[in-house]
């Protein structure tokens, strides 16, 4: 059994320190929770990057002083992805420029922000970029109508198909849309069925208290978990954690019970296909 891929999410492109205080926005505070996370057994760290007053911007040079502090300080032991994440304000080209600035490791893009109905050549690019340049994509997809898309373009060859790396949400930021086992299942079914393409690992988030049930729920099933602020501040116990961090330990921990083992960024990559 390869080992499970823990990923960090410790601020997402919403929240705020008046959600939490403790919430990393300053690149010193990301950088500092960042390297806590690995410690506590994350592999890997989805970070966004916020300006002064706290929003959620594509700033590649902020994206460059943070990753360059992580790397400092821990070297390659954490694989940090950035993400081009629109939240409505970013177009395609946006997104699209951030990456190209930093050239990261690994970024997420969500399908239907990247390739909206329409914009399929201009996404095509930039996939086909990313395959070239060896930035590692990981395909955030919302629900099945956006799984099935996803697979329709990669058989089409609009995407390329060298084992792509999956984000399954489960929920969305809506206080009454949490995030629910059931939903997993719609999402496996699909992967099941098809069988034209070599997928790659694959990861679950989802929104609010039912985040360890879900995440444990797709490591049973041979899946990896995305957890942390940007989705959930709470523990099983129903307390609020005092830091990601401790949400990555409490993963670890269940991970751990399960049999499996935990895997190191260098795992990690190893599994994604980065070289």
């Amino acid at each position: 059994m390869s080992p499970t891929i823990l990923m960090a999410a410790p601020n997402g492109a919403r929240k705020t320190r008046s959600d939490h205080p403790n919430l990393p926005v300053t690149v010193p505070q990301i950088i500092e929770e960042a390297i806590a996370c690995q410690k506590a057994g994350a592999a890997m760290a989805h970070l966004h990057v916020r300006d002064k007053d706290q929003q959620h911007v594509l700033d590649p040079y902020l994206y460059t002083e943070v990753l360059s502090g992580i790397k400092e300080t821990i070297g390659g032991d954490l694989l940090v992805q950035i993400t081009t994440e629109a939240i409505g304000r970013f177009t395609p080209q946006e997104q699209v420029n951030c990456v190209k600035s930093v050239q990261p490791e690994a970024v997420s893009v969500a399908l239907r922000e990247m390739m909206p109905d329409g914009g399929e050549v201009y996404g095509s690019k930039f996939y086909h970029w990313a395959e070239e340049t060896s930035v590692h994509v990981q395909h955030i997809l919302y629900d099945a109508a956006d799984f099935k898309r996803f697979l329709s373009l990669v058989q089409q060859g609009l995407i390329p198909a060298t084992k792509p790396s999956l984000l399954f949400v489960l929920g969305r930021y809506a206080s009454d849309n949490l995030g629910k086992i059931e939903e997993l299942g719609a999402f496996l079914k699909i992967k099941q069925e098809q069988n034209t393409i070599d997928l790659g690992p694959w990861f679950v988030c989802a929104f609010g208290h039912n985040e360890a049930r879900c995440a444990s729920e797709a490591i049973t099933k041979g899946g990896h978990a995305r957890v942390g602020f940007e989705n959930n501040s709470y523990l099983k116990t129903e307390e609020e954690a005092t830091s990601t961090a401790e949400i990555i330990a409490q993963t670890r921990d269940d991970v751990l019970a399960m049999g499996n083992t935990i895997a190191t960024a260098q795992d990690a990559r190893k599994l994604l296909g980065i070289t």
